[in-house]
């Protein structure tokens, strides 16, 4: 027994000295006029004190991947989900070796496998590695910053620079920016990022109306404003070099909007015509987003020099995106118009008019504490996918054009951690083709997808 309190009064006569020792050194750096360095510490190799005017600029990490928010004091995105709305960004500091500059590298990763069935007939069971896309962010200051994204798809059988771009920061509400940059048709466009989603499979509005994933090359302005607290106006307008005469020239079905999209678009203008295309956004309380967008361009090359050759195709695309969060319920959808310039004689092989329309409701039906995993969530999500890529009559027989897709989509997803999403789904589709015989397709995939 004293020896137990022998030890006991050591050690507080230990804790007691080291207390006073502290309080001496802040007394002495007090009595030179400088008060305790409680700065914090940027991590790395040349670690070194942050500056209080970097903290109130959010450079300093404190983000720790998926297992706690992005930091609070970093710029507000404008686009949920789009390419400042990323958990990579949560890792910004500053590089001595760039002078300062504040750079930031992450990216996600896509894999899946999948068996399906059509018509009784398979191909089998496969893997599939979808994606591997890296991002790039630098920041000189508040003015300049430059991101960009190189997406790997298939391993490495198809590598493209989806994004390149760099803002000229004015003000929130008015931003030059220029370079590779998606054109925002609809919202997925813009915030297509497979940890985003819980269903495998991109909606088929938003990639054969509007051509997701597609990338061009403008110039253009981006900003926001804030009419009242907790609402936003956020609008985006650019001229870009356009899609090409692949709609209708590199496609046997039919009007394929897709096929537009060509690596010589970052080249130069086919025909010397740019076209428009811009966004413009609401959203308020309840996490809900309104958007109403437009593209208009000339997809053929109708001049030689300063001689016209042939008539001026147009394509316009109007879409209308929706989201929408009723407490554990997230209602998302997306609908898109098309209206194809096409030339006489070719009618009734190629549509003049499509469109399209996806509803996601995902129900987040349990959030909390598994094991050493802080928030984990488990999800239920059911989609609704339709597009009519011919819409009209044959004109000998008055018989509806067909070239439809009708999709049922159930998932479950577990999320380990926010960014990260584990998924199983069954899909069936129901396809018409141009003369109206259906035919249906069904099948499962389950699949992981993260960011990092």
């Amino acid at each position: 027994m004293r020896q137990q309190k022998l030890v006991f009064v050591r050690i507080s006569l230990c804790s007691l000295w080291a207390w006073l020792c502290f309080l001496g050194s802040a007394w002495g750096q007090e009595a030179k006029g400088k008060a305790p360095d409680t700065r914090p510490v940027a991590s790395g190799p040349t670690s070194r004190p942050v500056s209080k005017k970097a903290t109130k600029q959010g450079l300093p990490l404190r983000y720790e991947g998926n297992f706690v928010e992005k930091p609070k004091d970093l710029p507000v995105p404008t686009v949920r989900g789009g390419i400042y709305d990323r958990p990579y960004l949560g890792r910004l500091g500053t590089s001595d070796a760039l002078g300062g500059t504040s750079v930031a590298l992450g990216g996600y990763a896509e894999f899946l496998g999948r068996y399906f069935l059509q018509e009784g007939l398979s191909d089998g069971f496969s893997f599939e590695a979808r994606r591997f896309n890296l991002f790039f962010f630098s920041s000189l200051g508040r003015f300049v910053r430059l991101t960009a994204e190189l997406e790997f798809e298939h391993g490495t059988s198809e590598i493209a620079l989806e994004t390149a771009l760099v803002d000229l920061r004015f003000h929130r509400a008015f931003v030059l920016r220029g370079g590779i940059l998606l054109p925002p048709i609809g919202r997925f466009n813009i915030s297509h990022d497979s940890p985003r989603y819980d269903v495998v499979d991109r909606p088929l509005v938003s990639t054969l109306i509007i051509p997701s994933t597609y990338s061009d090359v403008g110039f253009g302005a981006t900003g926001s404003f804030y009419p009242a607290l907790g609402h936003k106006l956020y609008y985006e307008i650019y001229a870009v070099n356009g899609l090409r005469s692949g709609i209708i020239n590199d496609s046997t079905e039919g009007t394929r909007i897709a096929l537009g999209k060509s690596s010589a678009i970052f080249e130069a203008n086919e025909n010397g015509a740019p076209a428009v295309t811009g966004r413009l956004a609401y959203s308020g309380p309840l996490g809900i987003e309104v958007g109403l967008s437009g593209y208009a361009g000339i997809f053929n090359r109708f001049r030689d020099g300063a001689e016209d050759i042939d008539r001026a195709l147009w394509l316009k695309i109007f879409a209308l995106d929706m989201e929408i969060s009723l407490g554990p319920v997230t209602i998302r959808s997306e609908a898109a118009l098309a209206m194809i310039d096409i030339p006489d004689g070719l009618k009734e092989l190629f549509a003049e008019m499509q469109w399209g329309i996806y509803t996601d409701v995902i129900w987040e039906f349990w959030k909390g504490r598994l094991g050493f995993l802080r928030q984990a969530a488990l999800r239920l999500v059911g989609r609704v996918d339709y597009v009519d890529l011919h819409v009209g009559s044959f004109a000998s027989t008055q018989q509806s054009i067909g070239d439809e897709t009708l999709r049922l989509t159930a998932a479950l997803s577990f999320r380990p951690y926010s960014g990260t999403s584990l998924r199983i789904e069954y899909q069936h589709s129901w396809i018409t083709d141009r003369l109206g015989n259906m035919a249906r397709r069904a099948g499962i995939q389950f699949g992981v997808a993260t960011y990092f």
